[in-house]
């Protein structure tokens, strides 16, 4: 049976070191490595090796009971989630690792949460029980009471009582002493990988106890099937570039994969490797079940799915930083290299304004800047920095618009209607069409939608993206002989900022979901914070001596608040901030004055449509479009 198994766990928690502790266990490896030592095996990276943290994910693979196990190391800071989560995607199973001194922490919250999200089934250890301070029951406790009332200790009696009392024919058994430890277990399995049963463990990752009793329990609950004479299907979890050749994580869901196997792109594969302990060894053919490594592909990415659509993924940046380079590299060749990075972290949506050779990052927070900033010093021998960050900003419409777009010159020919009008929050961009076909012709039609789609286009205010509308195709025009490929894509990009000149536009920004618990007497202390940080939606609900606040927070506001709140609850209060999507800018007027973005100069971007009269093309500005335009709408 093949089995692949994750590992989570809140930074300092003890993951990596419980990796170790699995891989030498299971004999992958002949030595424990340790993170204050920087000779881990999972973590590769100088980066990792010199601060003490996963910052990328990694996979290694052991054998346990004839069972083939394929084992994910994830990064523990919040910083790193969008790695983080791409992994959950490739899981059979996952171990969330709680430290038995500190319990339940923000990350520990939010991990779990994703997990929820994505139905992995979770086994739970409790780390650092071998500490004087360690505190497994309240650990235990907090845990049910916050996750789940179907957390129980790995084979306690509650815990086979659990699993009897949720079929009755074995309930029965189970009160006459009769029940089997194979039916019992089969009835375990089935409740955990349907996430139904959540068994605890505890022990202590660096002192080698209880790790063979957790490698027993997953041995026993997490049962895989899968079907290798089905279609392919992949989940790409991780990219990594290596001198002479591009590297896909894959975890094979269904199916079977072949050197030289063309995948649905087009592409072929040159070379596969399997995980054998903790490297990878090269291998003709790999099966549902496997988690590999694929080599000669270039156009998948780092959470795409090969046979299957992609995933919408929650861990998403709220910030954007500039990068500062040397002066004596060219904007060209410094974005080339960052596109290599991005490829690897596709949440870097690295941007380059042409016009000013400015090049800017989307970050999760100031500890993945200053990972890239060694990372792009010890890739490719460069002194960078960068700016401070900045939430990333939005655009929506306040009201509905039509934009037109005609281009025009010579031998070229479209015509573009649309109405853009505001849509529901979080939505992004829709299409749909109200254009007869005997007017323009399907193929025509879909192209227009192609061009919707394939760009992000500025908002008018301070050249944010555009999001959150509706965008209907009214009419459109075609020439039978001059019309060619790319004129409806000028006439749409033209049509759609045209709309967006003629309308009324609001800015947006990121809100995080804070999550506050404090001492009760702290209580009006964060209260009063998050009315001055422009909070929503507040709530409190208090419990024995503590009080637990949730509130929406823009971005903005709460990203220097972490450590005045670990100041005044002197360590002991909890802050856990999760992306909940955008909403009105508290503060716009402010945000467009210091962007002073001028819509009519960003010609990349250009409202105004191409004509044609005797012979030669001119330009319109956009005020005058409609007055030209050859259509009705």
């Amino acid at each position: 049976m093949k089995k692949t198994i994750g590992i989570f766990a809140h930074v300092d928690a003890g993951k990596t070191t419980l990796c170790e502790a699995l891989l030498y266990n299971n004999g992958a490896i002949h030595k424990k490595g340790r993170v204050d030592t920087g000779d881990t095996v999972m973590d590769t990276a100088a980066v990792e090796r010199q601060r003490g943290i996963t910052c990328f994910s990694g996979a290694a693979g052991f054998k346990f009971n004839n069972n083939d196990y394929y084992l994910i190391d994830t990064p523990g800071h919040t910083d790193f989630l969008p790695d983080t989560e791409r992994c959950m995607a490739a899981l059979d199973c996952a171990v969330l690792c709680v430290s038995g001194v500190e319990g339940v922490e923000s990350n520990t919250e939010l991990l779990w949460e994703l997990l929820c999200e994505y139905a992995v089934p979770v086994i739970i250890f409790i780390n650092k029980c071998d500490r004087d301070i360690a505190d497994t029951k309240r650990a235990f406790n907090e845990l049910k009471k916050r996750f789940s009332e179907d957390i129980y200790f790995f084979d306690s009696e509650e815990y086979t009582e659990a699993i009897a009392v949720s079929d009755e024919a074995l309930m029965e058994k189970f009160f006459k002493g009769q029940l089997s430890d194979v039916e019992r277990n089969e009835k375990a399995s089935e409740l955990f990988m349907q996430r139904k049963l959540f068994p605890v463990l505890y022990g202590s990752a660096l002192s080698n106890e209880g790790i063979y009793e957790l490698m027993a329990a997953l041995d026993e609950v997490c049962r895989t099937d899968y079907d290798e004479n089905a279609p392919l299907t992949a989940e790409i979890f991780k990219v990594r570039n290596e001198k002479d050749k591009r590297v896909m994580l894959c975890h094979i869901r269904s199916g079977s994969l072949s050197v030289r196997d063309e995948l649905p792109n087009g592409e072929r594969v040159s070379e596969i490797r399997v995980f054998d302990s903790s490297k990878s060894t090269n291998t003709p053919k790999v099966i549902a079940g496997d988690t590999v490594e694929i080599c000669g592909i270039y156009n998948y990415y780092a959470g795409e799915r090969i046979g299957k659509d992609a995933s919408e993924f929650k861990s998403v940046p709220a910030l954007t930083a500039r990068l500062v380079y040397p002066e004596n590299v060219s904007s060209s060749d410094m974005i080339s290299k960052m596109k290599i990075l991005e490829d690897e972290e596709p949440t870097l949506s690295v941007e380059h304004i042409r016009q000013t050779g400015e090049i800017s990052v989307c970050v999760m927070g100031k500890i993945e800047l200053e990972i890239l900033k060694q990372r792009i010093s010890e890739r490719f021998s460069l002194d960078c920095d960068f700016g401070s960050c900045e939430p990333i900003y939005k655009e929506t419409l306040c009201e509905s618009t039509v934009g037109y777009g005609h281009y025009e010159p010579l031998r070229h020919y479209s015509e573009v209607h649309l109405r853009i009008e505001p849509a529901k929050r979080g939505s992004g961009i829709s299409f749909k069409s109200e254009c007869p076909l005997n007017t323009l012709t399907s193929n025509y039609q879909n192209l227009i939608r192609t061009h919707v789609f394939e760009r992000e286009h500025k908002g008018v205010l301070t050249g944010s993206p555009l999001t959150d509308v509706r965008i209907t195709l009214l009419v459109g025009a075609a020439h039978e002989k001059h019309t060619e490929g790319g004129d409806f894509r000028e006439s749409t990009y033209r049509a759609v900022r045209h709309g967006l000149m003629r309308g009324k536009s609001k800015l947006l920004e990121p809100y995080y979901k804070c999550r506050f618990a404090v001492d009760i007497s702290l209580c009006g202390r964060v209260l009063s914070d998050i009315t001055k940080m422009c909070g929503k939606d507040a709530t409190t609900e208090n419990s024995g001596e503590y009080s637990v606040i949730t509130a929406r927070i823009p971005v903005s506001e709460i990203s220097e608040y972490q450590s005045e709140f670990a100041s005044y609850t002197k360590g002991n209060g909890r802050l856990n901030m999760t992306f909940c999507g955008y909403d009105d800018c508290h503060n716009e007027a402010k945000v467009v004055e210091r962007y002073a973005y001028d819509p009519e100069r960003d010609l990349e971007n250009t409202a105004d449509s191409v004509f044609c009269a005797k012979g030669a093309g001119f330009l319109v500005p956009w005020r005058e479009v409609e007055k030209y335009i050859h259509c009705k709408s």
